[in-house]
């Protein structure tokens, strides 16, 4: 497994929560109460500006309200259906194929990825600071199910380039280290660091997308871990994200599959299934959730703590609201002033599109490729000579 190789870097922000030695949870307690009213002056205002160009659907998920945008999509996804036919069925294959500049907004998929943790400052930081096992998964499970919101976006983000990294900080400190360590497979590995040692989000992501006639389903392989200052480790997997819509219809997204959470030391285990209401006898919508937490053993036959609720608007357990959108603090992270050489806002193609030129972007980005090919031949043909094969 490709390891991380940012974990030594300091990022240069101006931490409301400064570093220092592990401290207990009392300390973290009172020191965390004595930065809020600082750091609470640096959230989002408008906690819904991710329903910006949305709007949610009955049957479930939300709907795409940018026509022009869905027409460029739907015209290219045509184009390259003509071109490739069948292949597009491999997961594999669907992530690699280049598209033209015009559907792209000027991100990078690590970015779009870091969006996912917005409540990190809030959510996480409870789980962290609650000595309970099991209250401290609810968190976790609140944090990742109720983050997945802000990673819903109409324009593509770019392909990261092998190499690629992404360094970043949110108001309380925490700080994010992104890295593309794989092009074939597709995979990135990232760390998040909770300020004070709370804690630390690790793992590594292989991205796949499976296209249908007229739907494509985008899959982080995988398992990441959230390891607290105590030691203790839960474990996760992610749900699905499927769009329907890419060559006629009303573009609709929406989360499909389980996702799963283990605490191996407390014998715990729990699980979100996305696809709970899902019925022929009765009318049900797709962003209503249902799930559950209990002992390894016993399962889901005698849950200790059962969750219902909605991955956009809300989620409960036991009737006890843990995460509302429209009341939970927002923070987005922020890139750092002193990145790496290779962060992805320095790429030449992703530039141009900020910039608003659309033709430079296109060339610079076929000019990306080429480089990452020839460049991808001559590791082959070194590890070649040596009797070994390339893993990128």
């Amino acid at each position: 497994m490709e390891a991380l190789t940012l974990s030594s870097v300091h990022l240069n922000v101006g931490n409301v929560l400064p570093h220092s030695s592990r401290s207990s949870n009392e300390d973290t307690k009172a020191h965390t109460t004595h930065a809020l009213d600082t750091w609470t002056q640096m959230q989002v205002k408008d906690r819904m500006f991710w329903m910006k160009g949305f709007k949610p659907n009955k049957k479930g998920g939300l709907i795409f309200l940018d026509e022009d945008a869905l027409k460029k999509q739907q015209g290219v996804f045509k184009e390259v259906m003509m071109q490739v036919g069948s292949q597009l069925l491999s997961g594999k294959l669907a992530v690699r194929i280049s598209l033209p500049i015009r559907i792209f907004e000027p991100r990078t998929l690590l970015e779009r990825v870091a969006d996912g943790w917005n409540y990190a400052p809030t959510l996480l930081k409870k789980a962290a600071l609650s000595s309970d096992p099991v209250e401290r998964m609810k968190y976790a499970i609140t944090f990742i199910a109720g983050g997945f919101h802000f990673c819903v976006g109409q324009l593509k983000p770019f392909n990261p380039i092998l190499g690629e990294t992404y360094q970043a900080a949110y108001a309380d400190g925490t700080q994010i280290f992104m890295e593309h360590v794989s092009h074939h497979p597709v995979k990135s590995a990232f760390t998040l660091n909770g300020p004070k040692g709370l804690y630390q989000l690790t793992g590594i992501y292989e991205f796949e997308s499976v296209t249908s006639r007229n739907s494509i389903i985008n899959h982080q392989v995988g398992s990441a871990k959230i390891i607290f200052h105590d030691g203790q480790v839960i474990t996760y997997t992610v749900p699905q994200i499927k769009m329907s819509g890419i060559l006629f219809g009303e573009r609709v997204v929406e989360l499909v599959g389980i996702a799963k959470f283990v605490d191996t030391a407390n014998q715990l285990v729990g699980e979100v299934n996305f696809e709970a209401n899902n019925s022929f006898l009765m009318k049900s919508t797709a962003e209503d959730i249902k799930g559950f937490i209990g002992h390894a053993k016993k399962s889901s036959k005698h849950p200790i703590s059962t969750l219902q609720g909605s991955w956009l608007t809300h989620l409960q357990f036991d009737n006890k609201v843990y995460w509302h959108v429209e009341s939970e603090p927002v923070f987005q992270h922020i890139p750092v002033s002193n990145p790496l050489p290779s962060d992805c806002r320095f790429r030449e193609d992703l530039l141009a599109l900020k910039n608003g030129d659309p033709v430079l972007a296109q060339s610079e980005k076929l000019r990306l490729e080429e480089i990452q090919r020839t460049d991808k031949k001559w590791r082959d043909a070194f590890l070649e000579s040596k009797g070994r094969k390339s893993k990128h």
